[in-house]
């Protein structure tokens, strides 16, 4: 039986909600100078990162993908100046800005420190500081820091990366139905997330669009065009996760409600391999 697609989706009925490209943020973990505790550390970083996605004006890298990229490029805290380091950082989280920040004693108090890389331009871009009395009072006392952040991506006519062209037309919420079995297929540019009824899920982030050709002769009169979704699985049950990097889409010629989406045939090998053939369609609903 021939591999690699996981289902077709039609589109949810009614509500197909387009989601706006934001400039991404990867907020690496601050560095604790001087009379704070890593575990403090850890907590103000938390605050700080969780305040940020509350304004919903930009998306942002998981931290456990921050945190291990990091350590894969063995990234020093005197790397921070050096614009060609800190670029291919920005490349490897596929994020637009990086945030660093600093705590350390200052006389009975606290000072935090964070500066802003965007990466399209390599260059450090602002900073802003903050005094507060102990770490509980950070809870209470990070959203100045915040505020900056979004008014400097503001003031900079910073956009998020430009994916190829017409990825936006995937965005938003698909349904596929089969049997007893429902299937939700959620997209945006930073993630794809997959749902099913059984509690089988995955969810693909930091996500990276490439316009692609589909090859398969069953589908292409009817899917000519596409794309490859590369990323990273940060959260998986009962999914073949390594089938899933990258994944592919094609919407119908025709018919932008019906999507197709292809797995990986296996962790090793992509769908655009010359030869290999892609599996028949299971189901096709139209509403």
């Amino acid at each position: 039986m021939k591999k690699a697609l996981f289902c077709i989706f039609t589109a949810f009925a009614v509500s197909v909600g387009l989601f706006a490209q934001q400039p991404v943020v990867a907020v690496a973990p601050f560095n604790a100078i001087s009379g704070i505790s890593a575990a403090d550390a850890n907590m103000i970083t938390r605050v700080f990162t969780i305040r940020l996605g509350n304004t919903q004006k930009v998306g942002f890298v998981d931290r456990s993908i921050v945190e291990r990229v990091l350590s894969e490029h063995r990234f020093q805290a005197g790397d921070w100046s050096n614009a060609e380091k800190t670029a291919e950082l920005g490349k490897a989280l596929n994020a637009d800005w990086i945030v660093r920040g600093e705590l350390e004693k200052f006389g009975n108090n606290i000072l935090i420190t964070v500066q802003f890389y965007d990466i399209q331009t390599f260059r450090f871009m602002s900073g802003a500081d903050l005094r507060i009395a102990n770490v509980d009072a950070a809870y209470d006392n990070m959203d100045p820091l915040v505020n900056k952040l979004v008014e400097t991506i503001a003031a900079s006519g910073s956009k998020p990366r430009q994916q190829s062209g017409g990825a936006s037309a995937y965005y938003g919420t698909w349904l596929q139905r089969s049997g007893s079995i429902t299937a939700t297929l959620i997209i945006d540019s930073n993630r794809v997330t997959i749902r099913r009824s059984d509690g089988g899920y995955i969810v693909i982030s930091n996500c990276t669009w490439t316009a692609e050709n589909n090859i398969d002769e069953k589908t292409l009169k009817d899917y000519p065009r596409g794309f490859k979704v590369s990323g990273i699985v940060t959260d998986y049950k009962r999914l073949d996760h390594k089938r899933f990097v990258p994944v592919y889409f094609f919407i119908h010629s025709s018919d932008r409600n019906k999507i197709y989406i292809y797995r990986t045939p296996n962790s090793k090998s992509e769908i655009q391999k010359e030869n290999w053939k892609i599996g028949e369609k299971q189901s096709e609903i139209t509403y």
